[in-house]
């Protein structure tokens, strides 16, 4: 936007410098003068274009190239596992997490409670079967896709720190994917305290209990 002021332009502004020139009230003024500067329109009319389009790709944030911005869980559940019919239940669970400054602790929480939930489906019920003489997918909908429903969550208690990190501008470290890591792990060595057989195959069906 300097350049197009162009220097024919009798002004300080055209004579600026980047750091002496800001951007405010739809143009760029000076910032040791409020009244010296100029409209966007006004500086597109005159130099006879409709717009500018510019491209620029910054690097990455000075903290994350020297400090690690990662978030931490760790989470402990118990399970119920039937005698007869090997049938696994879920019956209590918590999650800690140190994510940093917690901005909205209700979604946070929710953030959380959805990981765990999907964590559970992913040890537990979810599994894409294959015709493997077609390679067609043999439940292709939610109707045969099983899935954890209410029945199938236990009550989930969630604590985190809530510590602010000073080396980011908010404090806080990203949630995104914190709450399902791990999630299936924590199942997978319940069900062997319980039952000494380790499963590393999921989901744990009942087939692989007996």
């Amino acid at each position: 936007m300097l350049r197009l002021v162009g220097e024919d332009y009798i002004s300080e502004l055209s004579r600026g410098k980047h750091e002496r020139v800001e951007a405010r009230e739809g143009g760029l003024f000076r910032t040791d003068d409020l009244k010296t500067g100029e409209t966007y329109s006004a500086i597109l009319q005159r130099a006879g274009q409709d717009f500018i389009e510019v491209e620029a790709s910054g690097g990455m944030p000075f903290e994350l190239m020297t400090y690690s911005m990662g978030s931490y869980g760790a989470h402990f559940c118990e399970v119920r596992i039937n005698e007869e019919s090997c049938e696994v239940r879920v019956s209590r669970w918590l999650g800690s997490f140190d994510c940093g400054r917690i901005l909205n602790p209700k979604t946070a929480v929710s953030q959380f409670r959805g990981g765990i939930i999907m964590g559970i489906g992913m040890a537990l019920t979810e599994e894409t079967l294959f015709d493997e003489r077609k390679g067609r997918i043999m439940n292709p909908s939610l109707a045969e896709y099983h899935v954890p429903v209410n029945l199938d969550v236990p009550h989930i208690e969630i604590i985190y720190n809530d510590i602010p990190d000073e080396h980011t501008p908010l404090g806080a470290h990203g949630i995104g994917e914190i709450g399902i890591t791990g999630a299936a792990a924590a199942i997978a060595n319940a069900v062997f305290h319980a039952t000494g057989k380790r499963v590393r195959d999921l989901p744990i069906t009942l087939d692989k209990l007996l």
